[in-house]
């Protein structure tokens, strides 16, 4: 997956369901020359992302921490995602 800005660009390799058995990088671009002089990579740990989910969700549930993102969050997400299908059925732009 590619993110393309004004200032840069962002590569995942794999965006969704990270390996289980190597670490997942991203490239980061600044496009400060075209030879990648100004790309970087991150690295994060080996995780099963799902069993993180989990125990943050259990946490919440049992009172040990905060909800890190209001559930108004997940309404805006859905207006998105149903302006997207709607797009995609009128071929034209939508608002969520």
């Amino acid at each position: 997956m590619s993110i393309v800005g004004e200032e840069g660009r962002i590569e995942v390799a794999v965006p969704f369901n990270a390996p289980p058995d190597r670490p997942t990088r991203i490239m980061i671009d600044t496009g400060e020359d075209l030879f990648g002089g100004g790309a970087r990579t991150e690295e994060f740990p080996v995780c099963d992302q799902y069993t993180l989910q989990g125990d943050a969700f259990s946490r919440v549930v049992l009172g040990e921490a905060p909800l890190e993102f209001p559930l108004e969050d997940a309404v805006l997400n859905m207006r998105v995602i149903d302006a997207l299908f709607r797009s995609a059925e009128r071929g034209s732009w939508e608002t969520p």
